[in-house]
């Protein structure tokens, strides 16, 4: 417990220093990360603090390159509690629920979350990082960046990068299949973000400045809903994309080991 507390306090710290969390963010990750340490271990804490800090990181480096795709995007690049929640809340509960249980598939579902989040931030920071060309994965029409359901190729290579990395700090407590399994289910999280994104999320239409955008309120001014359902939004499709990866690494397992 000792040490997880100063794990916890250490990483919501460096958290405020850096604007990568708001206050209800570092709130909700010193939460996560107590639990998840003392349920999990180094085992469980790794990829997902690894995941926290590269993709922040990432994320505030994109933001001094390109800071017009801004307008796309509901919040920030510092992380409320409720995108906090949508990307470990569900690894968390499994954390908990393996320190009862101890079922196999159980982390193996687990990193695969925490891979889709890696890969699907990574897609979204490095496909905006710089112009790009950028489609909509479902009607493959170019569309501006920054725009959900859209992919590019710097953001898909991204993807992949993402993924690999945390099956990769995950790999010293499973196989070299299970490494494949997990960088695979990361990808299919991050590609099932786009979908979600582009079929069900809610993009508005600014009135004033005519820019499609993932805020309710843009240019001072309510904006006009076009597209998807108006309470699906982004946290809601990260979390779905999660889930969607840590399913399909059940699948892949299940076949592979029959």
């Amino acid at each position: 417990m000792g040490v997880g507390i100063i794990l916890s306090t250490i990483i919501s710290l460096i958290s405020l220093k850096f604007k990568l969390l708001t206050i209800s963010g570092t709130i909700t990750t010193f939460i996560l990360a107590l639990l998840i340490y003392t349920f999990g271990t180094w085992q469980w804490t790794l990829p997902i603090v690894t995941f926290f800090v590269l993709s922040s990181l990432l994320s505030k480096f994109r933001k001094k390159r390109n800071k017009e795709v801004e307008v796309y995007f509901e919040k920030s690049e510092q992380r409320d509690y409720l995108q906090v929640l949508a990307n470990g809340g569900a690894a968390c509960l499994l954390v908990i629920f393996y320190y009862f249980f101890e079922y196999e598939l159980l982390y193996l579902f687990y990193v695969s979350i925490v891979a889709s989040a890696c890969a699907d931030t990574w897609a979204t920071e490095a496909g905006t990082l710089m112009k790009t060309r950028t489609i909509d994965i479902l009607t493959l029409k170019k569309i501006n960046q920054g725009v959900s359901g859209g992919v590019s190729l710097p953001g898909t290579m991204a993807s992949i990068a993402g993924a690999v990395v945390i099956a990769a700090v995950s790999s010293f407590w499973f196989d070299k299949t299970n490494f494949l399994i997990v960088t695979f289910a990361g990808f299919a999280g991050s590609i099932a973000d786009s979908f979600y994104g582009s079929l069900f999320q809610a993009q508005y239409e600014c009135r004033v400045c005519k820019k499609v955008t993932e805020k309710k309120n843009h240019c001072n001014e309510d904006a006009v809903l076009i597209k998807g359902k108006r309470w699906l939004n982004n946290d809601t499709v990260n979390f779905g994309a999660g889930v969607s990866g840590g399913l399909f690494s059940v699948f892949l397992f299940s076949f592979v080991k029959g």
